[in-house]
């Protein structure tokens, strides 16, 4: 027979244990790779790939978060070229419907994927995108 009553000394460790910083809500409404960014607004969408011989790349989230933890929550914009990592660096997000962050990258020929993670590494967004050589003239 299987007892529905929880025994009391349950109850005290579960009240007892520490409580746990709440995770955030933020949701990605806008990850786009672009041409630049001035004054937190993104310049010049680019779809697939950067006209050839471009040096920077830039990729722009916008997000809704209206809980993050305490101090802030911390997001990563990981930069892989051809299957390897190649550029990582973070950006603080705080309670806001209309967030802003962003992140550059030199960029070189070959295959790029721009991937977007929360502080706890679960994948928000991703983008791919193709950069071409400048043709030799």
């Amino acid at each position: 027979m299987i007892s529905r009553t929880v025994p009391a000394f349950i109850l005290a460790l579960a009240a007892s244990a520490p409580a746990f910083a709440q995770d955030h809500d933020c949701v990605v409404r806008q990850f786009s790779m672009v041409g630049n960014v001035i004054n937190l607004e993104p310049q010049g969408l680019v779809e697939g790939a950067y006209p050839p011989g471009t040096e920077r790349a830039y990729a722009f989230a916008r997000l809704d978060c209206t809980q993050v933890r305490e101090g802030g929550e911390t997001f990563w914009f990981h930069w892989i070229h051809n299957d390897r990592e190649v550029a990582k660096s973070k950006a603080r997000v705080d309670v806001s419907r209309n967030w802003r962050i962003w992140s550059q990258s030199r960029i070189f020929p070959g295959d790029w994927v721009v991937q977007l993670k929360d502080s706890t590494g679960r994948l928000q967004a991703e983008q791919r995108f193709t950069a071409t050589a400048r043709p030799a003239d």
